[in-house]
Protein backbone atom coordinates (compact mmCIF):
# COMPACT_ATOMS: atom_id res chain seq x y z
CA UNK A 1 0.00 0.00 0.00
CA UNK A 2 1.34 3.44 -1.11
CA UNK A 3 1.93 6.63 1.47
CA UNK A 4 -1.20 8.02 -0.66
CA UNK A 5 -3.64 5.52 -0.12
CA UNK A 6 -2.28 5.19 3.39
CA UNK A 7 -3.01 9.17 4.24
CA UNK A 8 -6.37 8.25 2.29
CA UNK A 9 -7.39 5.65 5.05
CA UNK A 10 -6.64 7.88 7.93
CA UNK A 11 -8.80 10.53 6.63
CA UNK A 12 -11.91 8.59 6.37
CA UNK A 13 -11.39 7.22 9.96
CA UNK A 14 -10.81 10.28 10.92
CA UNK A 15 -14.35 11.72 9.14
CA UNK A 16 -16.01 8.69 10.28
CA UNK A 17 -15.08 9.42 14.36
CA UNK A 18 -16.20 13.12 13.51
CA UNK A 19 -19.25 11.53 11.95
CA UNK A 20 -20.08 8.86 14.95
CA UNK A 21 -19.48 12.28 17.31
CA UNK A 22 -22.43 13.97 15.19
CA UNK A 23 -24.57 10.70 15.05
CA UNK A 24 -24.71 10.62 18.87
CA UNK A 25 -25.64 14.24 19.05
CA UNK A 26 -28.42 13.90 17.02
CA UNK A 27 -29.85 10.94 18.12
CA UNK A 28 -32.21 10.45 21.72
CA UNK A 29 -31.44 13.01 24.12
CA UNK A 30 -30.82 11.52 27.74
CA UNK A 31 -33.50 8.37 27.50
CA UNK A 32 -32.30 5.01 26.53
CA UNK A 33 -34.97 2.95 24.14
CA UNK A 34 -34.18 -0.84 24.67
CA UNK A 35 -35.43 -4.30 23.75
CA UNK A 36 -37.45 -6.30 25.83
CA UNK A 37 -36.29 -9.37 27.66
CA UNK A 38 -38.36 -11.33 25.42
CA UNK A 39 -36.48 -9.95 22.34
CA UNK A 40 -39.56 -7.24 21.23
CA UNK A 41 -39.94 -3.69 21.15
CA UNK A 42 -43.19 -2.23 20.67
CA UNK A 43 -43.98 0.93 18.72
CA UNK A 44 -46.99 2.56 18.01
CA UNK A 45 -47.49 4.91 15.32
CA UNK A 46 -50.15 8.00 15.72
CA UNK A 47 -50.48 9.87 12.45
CA UNK A 48 -52.85 12.90 11.44
CA UNK A 49 -54.55 13.97 14.52
CA UNK A 50 -55.47 16.86 13.45
CA UNK A 51 -56.13 17.95 16.47
CA UNK A 52 -57.82 21.87 17.08
CA UNK A 53 -58.21 23.88 20.51
CA UNK A 54 -61.32 22.54 22.76
CA UNK A 55 -63.38 20.76 20.33
CA UNK A 56 -65.67 17.49 20.63
CA UNK A 57 -64.24 15.69 17.83
CA UNK A 58 -60.59 16.64 18.97
CA UNK A 59 -61.15 15.08 22.61
CA UNK A 60 -62.66 11.94 20.75
CA UNK A 61 -59.01 11.67 19.37
CA UNK A 62 -57.55 12.36 22.79
CA UNK A 63 -59.35 9.24 23.62
CA UNK A 64 -58.75 6.98 21.93
CA UNK A 65 -54.73 7.85 21.74
CA UNK A 66 -54.98 6.98 25.75
CA UNK A 67 -57.33 3.99 25.07
CA UNK A 68 -54.47 2.41 22.42
CA UNK A 69 -51.78 3.47 24.31
CA UNK A 70 -53.42 1.78 27.59
CA UNK A 71 -53.86 -1.40 25.81
CA UNK A 72 -50.74 -1.57 23.51
CA UNK A 73 -48.61 -0.64 26.89
CA UNK A 74 -45.88 0.58 23.79
CA UNK A 75 -42.09 1.14 23.98
CA UNK A 76 -42.06 4.08 21.95
CA UNK A 77 -45.09 5.88 20.66
CA UNK A 78 -43.88 8.34 16.78
CA UNK A 79 -46.30 10.74 15.83
CA UNK A 80 -46.05 10.96 11.91
CA UNK A 81 -47.31 14.49 11.14
CA UNK A 82 -50.41 17.27 10.90
CA UNK A 83 -50.50 17.05 14.69
CA UNK A 84 -51.71 20.25 15.30
CA UNK A 85 -53.62 21.86 13.07
CA UNK A 86 -55.59 24.85 15.23
CA UNK A 87 -55.08 28.25 16.62
CA UNK A 88 -53.81 28.54 20.22
CA UNK A 89 -51.06 26.09 18.56
CA UNK A 90 -49.09 26.03 22.05
CA UNK A 91 -51.57 25.18 24.03
CA UNK A 92 -52.89 22.21 21.57
CA UNK A 93 -49.30 20.85 21.39
CA UNK A 94 -49.79 20.17 25.57
CA UNK A 95 -52.56 18.90 25.19
CA UNK A 96 -51.90 16.44 22.51
CA UNK A 97 -48.49 15.51 23.41
CA UNK A 98 -50.53 15.22 27.72
CA UNK A 99 -51.02 11.41 27.03
CA UNK A 100 -47.37 10.19 25.75
CA UNK A 101 -46.28 12.22 29.32
CA UNK A 102 -49.12 10.89 31.48
CA UNK A 103 -48.46 7.08 30.17
CA UNK A 104 -44.63 7.85 30.91
CA UNK A 105 -44.11 6.17 27.62
CA UNK A 106 -41.24 7.77 25.50
CA UNK A 107 -42.49 9.92 22.11
CA UNK A 108 -41.52 11.10 19.21
CA UNK A 109 -42.41 13.58 16.32
CA UNK A 110 -41.64 14.26 12.62
CA UNK A 111 -43.69 17.32 11.15
CA UNK A 112 -46.66 17.47 8.72
CA UNK A 113 -47.29 20.09 5.70
CA UNK A 114 -50.12 21.56 8.00
CA UNK A 115 -48.04 21.87 11.07
CA UNK A 116 -46.54 24.87 10.78
CA UNK A 117 -49.76 26.87 9.25
CA UNK A 118 -50.88 28.45 12.35
CA UNK A 119 -49.03 30.50 14.74
CA UNK A 120 -45.56 28.34 15.29
CA UNK A 121 -43.20 27.63 12.70
CA UNK A 122 -41.53 24.03 12.70
CA UNK A 123 -38.42 24.77 14.29
CA UNK A 124 -40.53 26.64 17.16
CA UNK A 125 -43.12 23.52 17.87
CA UNK A 126 -39.55 21.23 17.89
CA UNK A 127 -38.09 24.14 20.13
CA UNK A 128 -41.38 23.74 22.12
CA UNK A 129 -41.83 19.92 22.45
CA UNK A 130 -38.00 18.94 22.81
CA UNK A 131 -38.52 19.80 26.40
CA UNK A 132 -41.53 18.14 27.32
CA UNK A 133 -41.04 15.19 29.62
CA UNK A 134 -40.15 11.80 27.87
CA UNK A 135 -40.16 13.52 24.25
CA UNK A 136 -37.00 11.65 22.12
CA UNK A 137 -37.52 14.41 19.37
CA UNK A 138 -34.54 16.40 18.14
CA UNK A 139 -34.90 19.28 15.73
CA UNK A 140 -31.30 17.56 14.33
CA UNK A 141 -28.34 18.90 12.13
CA UNK A 142 -28.48 22.79 11.18
CA UNK A 143 -26.47 22.39 8.08
CA UNK A 144 -29.42 19.88 6.52
CA UNK A 145 -32.98 20.99 5.59
CA UNK A 146 -35.62 20.81 7.80
CA UNK A 147 -36.94 20.34 11.40
CA UNK A 148 -35.88 17.25 13.04
CA UNK A 149 -34.35 14.82 11.33
CA UNK A 150 -32.64 12.55 13.61
CA UNK A 151 -31.97 8.89 14.82
CA UNK A 152 -33.42 6.87 17.73
CA UNK A 153 -31.20 4.29 18.77
CA UNK A 154 -32.27 1.05 20.17
CA UNK A 155 -30.34 -1.20 22.66
CA UNK A 156 -29.93 -4.72 23.06
CA UNK A 157 -32.06 -6.24 25.67
CA UNK A 158 -28.62 -7.56 27.31
CA UNK A 159 -26.09 -4.77 26.73
CA UNK A 160 -25.72 -1.44 25.35
CA UNK A 161 -24.93 -2.15 22.47
CA UNK A 162 -26.99 -0.54 19.75
CA UNK A 163 -29.22 -3.26 17.83
CA UNK A 164 -31.50 -1.48 15.56
CA UNK A 165 -32.12 2.23 14.50
CA UNK A 166 -35.15 5.02 14.12
CA UNK A 167 -34.89 7.14 11.20
CA UNK A 168 -36.51 9.91 11.26
CA UNK A 169 -37.20 12.47 8.60
CA UNK A 170 -38.37 15.95 7.96
CA UNK A 171 -40.41 15.65 4.42
CA UNK A 172 -41.52 19.25 4.35
CA UNK A 173 -44.49 21.23 2.73
CA UNK A 174 -45.13 22.50 -0.03
CA UNK A 175 -43.00 22.52 -3.48
CA UNK A 176 -40.27 25.14 -3.68
CA UNK A 177 -39.79 25.61 -7.05
CA UNK A 178 -42.07 28.13 -8.94
CA UNK A 179 -43.79 26.64 -11.76
CA UNK A 180 -43.49 23.02 -9.94
CA UNK A 181 -46.82 22.40 -7.65
CA UNK A 182 -47.08 19.26 -5.33
CA UNK A 183 -45.95 18.48 -2.21
CA UNK A 184 -42.02 18.96 -0.59
CA UNK A 185 -39.46 16.05 -0.98
CA UNK A 186 -36.63 14.83 0.77
CA UNK A 187 -33.85 17.38 0.29
CA UNK A 188 -30.43 15.61 -1.52
CA UNK A 189 -28.81 16.93 1.77
CA UNK A 190 -30.88 14.71 3.72
CA UNK A 191 -30.20 11.55 1.77
CA UNK A 192 -26.40 12.66 2.10
CA UNK A 193 -27.00 12.80 6.26
CA UNK A 194 -28.75 9.58 6.11
CA UNK A 195 -26.63 7.52 4.14
CA UNK A 196 -23.21 9.09 6.55
CA UNK A 197 -25.41 7.94 9.45
CA UNK A 198 -25.91 4.59 7.93
CA UNK A 199 -22.62 4.00 6.91
CA UNK A 200 -21.33 5.32 11.21
CA UNK A 201 -23.69 2.49 12.22
CA UNK A 202 -22.33 -0.17 10.41
CA UNK A 203 -19.06 0.32 11.22
CA UNK A 204 -19.60 0.65 15.16
CA UNK A 205 -21.71 -2.96 14.60
CA UNK A 206 -18.80 -5.04 12.84
CA UNK A 207 -19.35 -3.77 9.36
CA UNK A 208 -22.95 -5.32 8.79
CA UNK A 209 -25.82 -2.52 8.69
CA UNK A 210 -27.69 -2.94 11.55
CA UNK A 211 -32.02 -3.50 11.25
CA UNK A 212 -33.94 -0.30 10.76
CA UNK A 213 -37.15 1.36 10.44
CA UNK A 214 -37.86 5.06 9.14
CA UNK A 215 -40.40 7.37 9.98
CA UNK A 216 -42.29 10.34 7.78
CA UNK A 217 -45.26 12.18 6.53
CA UNK A 218 -45.58 12.47 3.27
CA UNK A 219 -44.95 9.01 1.68
CA UNK A 220 -42.22 8.32 -1.14
CA UNK A 221 -43.08 7.95 -4.64
CA UNK A 222 -41.95 4.31 -4.42
CA UNK A 223 -45.80 4.04 -2.38
CA UNK A 224 -47.20 3.86 -6.10
CA UNK A 225 -45.29 1.03 -7.06
CA UNK A 226 -46.51 -1.35 -4.66
CA UNK A 227 -50.40 -0.20 -4.90
CA UNK A 228 -50.75 -3.45 -7.92
CA UNK A 229 -48.78 -5.85 -6.04
CA UNK A 230 -50.95 -9.05 -4.54
CA UNK A 231 -49.16 -9.59 -1.19
CA UNK A 232 -50.33 -5.48 -0.55
CA UNK A 233 -52.32 -5.56 2.04
CA UNK A 234 -54.86 -2.65 3.96
CA UNK A 235 -57.22 0.27 2.51
CA UNK A 236 -56.23 1.56 -0.53
CA UNK A 237 -58.43 3.85 -1.52
CA UNK A 238 -56.93 7.50 -3.02
CA UNK A 239 -53.51 7.50 -5.20
CA UNK A 240 -50.49 8.20 -3.22
CA UNK A 241 -49.87 12.27 -2.88
CA UNK A 242 -46.16 12.09 -3.12
CA UNK A 243 -43.61 14.22 -4.29
CA UNK A 244 -43.48 14.79 -7.94
CA UNK A 245 -40.00 14.82 -7.46
CA UNK A 246 -37.73 11.73 -6.47
CA UNK A 247 -34.85 12.82 -5.02
CA UNK A 248 -33.54 9.08 -4.10
CA UNK A 249 -33.78 8.59 -0.53
CA UNK A 250 -35.69 4.45 -1.41
CA UNK A 251 -32.51 4.16 -3.35
CA UNK A 252 -29.76 5.26 -0.52
CA UNK A 253 -31.64 2.62 1.56
CA UNK A 254 -31.59 -0.03 -0.45
CA UNK A 255 -27.91 0.83 -1.09
CA UNK A 256 -26.98 1.17 2.52
CA UNK A 257 -29.26 -2.07 2.94
CA UNK A 258 -30.38 -0.86 7.18
CA UNK A 259 -33.96 0.00 6.25
CA UNK A 260 -36.68 -2.55 6.27
CA UNK A 261 -39.45 -0.60 6.91
CA UNK A 262 -40.87 2.91 6.13
CA UNK A 263 -44.17 4.19 7.46
CA UNK A 264 -45.61 7.15 6.72
CA UNK A 265 -49.02 9.19 7.31
CA UNK A 266 -50.29 12.04 5.09
CA UNK A 267 -53.26 10.03 3.39
CA UNK A 268 -56.54 9.47 5.18
CA UNK A 269 -58.07 6.66 3.48
CA UNK A 270 -54.84 4.81 2.95
CA UNK A 271 -53.52 2.17 5.40
CA UNK A 272 -51.98 -0.10 2.84
CA UNK A 273 -48.31 -1.88 3.13
CA UNK A 274 -46.46 -3.58 0.59
CA UNK A 275 -43.00 -4.41 0.17
CA UNK A 276 -40.71 -3.29 -2.58
CA UNK A 277 -37.37 -4.69 -3.62
CA UNK A 278 -37.29 -5.93 0.48
CA UNK A 279 -38.12 -2.92 1.62
CA UNK A 280 -41.86 -2.31 3.49
CA UNK A 281 -43.69 0.85 2.65
CA UNK A 282 -46.28 1.21 4.99
CA UNK A 283 -49.21 4.08 5.87
CA UNK A 284 -50.22 4.55 9.32
CA UNK A 285 -54.03 5.16 10.46
CA UNK A 286 -55.82 8.30 10.55
CA UNK A 287 -55.88 8.79 14.21
CA UNK A 288 -57.58 12.40 14.38
CA UNK A 289 -61.37 13.24 13.57
CA UNK A 290 -61.10 16.72 12.30
CA UNK A 291 -60.27 17.11 8.67
CA UNK A 292 -61.46 14.70 5.64
CA UNK A 293 -60.82 10.51 6.13
CA UNK A 294 -64.21 8.04 6.41
CA UNK A 295 -62.46 5.24 7.65
CA UNK A 296 -62.04 4.36 11.32
CA UNK A 297 -59.72 6.07 13.53
CA UNK A 298 -57.11 4.39 14.77
CA UNK A 299 -53.09 3.73 14.96
CA UNK A 300 -50.48 1.50 13.77
CA UNK A 301 -48.72 -0.80 16.00
CA UNK A 302 -45.54 -2.32 14.80
CA UNK A 303 -43.51 -4.73 17.09
CA UNK A 304 -39.26 -5.30 16.25
CA UNK A 305 -37.52 -8.39 16.65
CA UNK A 306 -33.94 -8.51 18.41
CA UNK A 307 -31.36 -9.54 16.52
CA UNK A 308 -33.83 -10.42 13.49
CA UNK A 309 -34.05 -8.41 10.36
CA UNK A 310 -37.84 -8.19 11.20
CA UNK A 311 -40.99 -6.99 12.06
CA UNK A 312 -44.98 -8.07 12.67
CA UNK A 313 -47.48 -5.30 12.16
CA UNK A 314 -51.18 -4.77 11.63
CA UNK A 315 -54.01 -1.69 12.38
CA UNK A 316 -55.91 -1.65 15.09
CA UNK A 317 -58.79 0.79 16.35
CA UNK A 318 -60.89 1.76 19.65
CA UNK A 319 -62.04 -2.49 19.14
CA UNK A 320 -58.13 -3.74 20.02
CA UNK A 321 -58.63 -6.88 17.43
CA UNK A 322 -56.26 -6.58 15.12
CA UNK A 323 -56.42 -5.58 11.41
CA UNK A 324 -54.71 -7.09 8.60
CA UNK A 325 -51.92 -8.09 10.40
CA UNK A 326 -48.42 -8.88 8.24
CA UNK A 327 -44.96 -10.04 9.66
CA UNK A 328 -42.09 -9.07 7.53
CA UNK A 329 -40.43 -10.57 5.59
CA UNK A 330 -42.91 -13.63 5.56
CA UNK A 331 -46.07 -11.69 4.36
CA UNK A 332 -43.90 -10.41 1.00
CA UNK A 333 -42.67 -13.27 -1.00
CA UNK A 334 -44.99 -13.18 -3.92
CA UNK A 335 -44.79 -11.24 -7.48
CA UNK A 336 -46.48 -8.43 -8.80
CA UNK A 337 -50.03 -9.60 -10.46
Amino acid sequence: MNNISKTAKTFTLIILVCLISASVAFSQSGQTLRFNSDGTFKIVQFTDIHLSYNTSKSDSALALIRKVISEEKPDLIIVTGDVVCSANTRETWIEVTKPFIDSHTPWAVVLGNHDDEFELKRAEIIALIEKLPYCMTVNGPDEIAGNGNYVMKISSSQADATAALLYCFDSHSYSTIKGLKGYGWISFNQVQWYRQQSEVFKIENGNKPLPALSFLHIPLPEYKEIKSLNTTAGDNNENPCSPLINTGLFAAMKEMGDVIGVFAGHDHVNTYIGCLYDICLGYGCKTGYENYGYLEKGARVIVLYEGEREFKTWIRHLDPTPLFTVTYPESFTTEEK
